[in-house]
């Protein structure tokens, strides 16, 4: 037996259980990657990375079901050796994560974190219907594909966004061009756990309140609701004057809700700064239907005649979130910006809200 037969037979008996350091209470505190990513930057691109080479020189028919399954299958038998698996990506992806290991081993509990990162990732790419969504974009972000195939791919989504109603400079944020180009910058899933952290939507959820902090301008859209109410919603049916504010909205919701589609939209574009928990509403409905070229018909819209409409920038944003962190980066920072034109909001709110959007920006990357 020859040399390089014995270097591989070894090479095959290793596993990344033996290159791991020992856990610590500190580090079982991490519950998520979210916010670490350059941290761990390197280690996530290393599964990134053979995820993409192995799709590209070895198999160009694997999925994205394929890769979540591997790593899966890695991330639940760390401790076998090399040998125990049988999947070729599954072989790469720990080689691979055995070489990075030996210059600077982290735990078994993040590892386990890199390995959900990566499936996140994965399971966010979803929505765009393709079932390799997420293995074409990691290849494009790694460089391995050609001119011509950078080109198609380009191609396709633009008329993906396109589709969605996106214009080209979404579609090129899409493609993490330009200020995006770090793809460690696209946080996945970060709107999930920063709600848990700060309330119901994250800090940025207390916009949907801006007016309130303001007592002027809450009395001043309280009237307006209850005239508009009377004119466009009760046709004498409701009687506001007997009714709180928050019996009224919620008498307001429920005949919004049973408006068809066309009815609300419409009903929006004349009121939707004043019924903006509507406006939120209506397009968290669209999100769930996927009919994103109706939102973006109807921010088109609202913004034209709204310049400053600060909840609609927070509330897609949010819509973005998960499907496109670049994306919604854009929608907080234009919410930036109209904060700084708002009137009629106290300094500290000005500055609890202008601190809560920069910190959400600087979370996304």
């Amino acid at each position: 037996m020859n040399d390089g037969t014995k270097d591989r037979l070894k090479e095959e008996e290793d596993s990344l259980f033996r290159h791991l350091a020992p856990d610590t209470p500190e580090v079982k505190k991490i519950k998520s990657l979210q916010g670490l990513e350059y941290e761990y930057a390197e280690y996530i691109g290393t599964v990134e990375y053979s995820i993409a080479r192995y799709f590209y020189e070895a198999n160009r028919k694997i999925t994205d079901r394929d890769a979540a399954l591997a790593l899966k299958n890695i991330r639940k038998n760390c401790s076998r050796n090399i040998s125990f698996f049988n999947q070729d990506l599954e072989k790469e992806t720990v080689r691979s994560l055995i070489e990075v290991l030996k210059e600077k081993p982290v735990t078994l509990h993040e590892l386990k974190l890199v390995i959900d990162y990566v499936l996140e990732v994965i399971d966010n790419r979803s929505w765009m219907e393709d079932e390799q969504a997420y293995i074409k974009w990691v290849a494009y972000i790694m460089d391995f594909f050609t001119k011509e195939e950078k080109e198609e791919y380009e191609k396709s989504i633009k008329k993906l966004a396109a589709e969605m109603g996106l214009s080209s400079k979404h579609a090129d944020l899409m493609l993490m061009k330009g200020e995006e180009e770090d793809y460690f910058e696209f946080v996945e899933e970060y709107g999930e756990e920063y709600g848990e952290e700060h309330g119901d939507v994250g800090e940025y959820g207390s916009v949907e309140g801006y007016g309130e902090k303001n007592e002027g301008e809450k009395k001043e859209k309280k009237g307006e609701r209850e005239k508009l109410t009377e004119e466009r919603l009760t046709e004498g049916e409701l009687n506001e004057g007997e009714l709180t504010e928050e019996e009224l909205m919620a008498e307001i919701e429920s005949k919004f809700l049973s408006m068809n589609d066309s009815e609300k939209f419409d009903f929006l574009l004349d009121n939707g700064q004043e019924f903006y928990e509507l406006t939120g509403l209506y397009i968290s409905e669209l999100a769930e239907k996927r009919e994103f070229a109706r939102i973006q018909e109807l921010y088109s819209r609202l913004t034209a005649k709204y310049e400053d409409f600060l909840y609609l920038y927070v509330i897609m944003g949010a819509t973005y979130l998960e499907i496109d962190p670049a994306l919604a980066k854009y929608y907080f920072e234009q919410a930036l910006k109209a904060l700084d034109k708002l009137e009629g909001l106290s300094d500290s709110t000005r500055e609890r809200l202008r601190d809560s959007f920069l910190s959400m920006i600087g979370k996304i990357g």
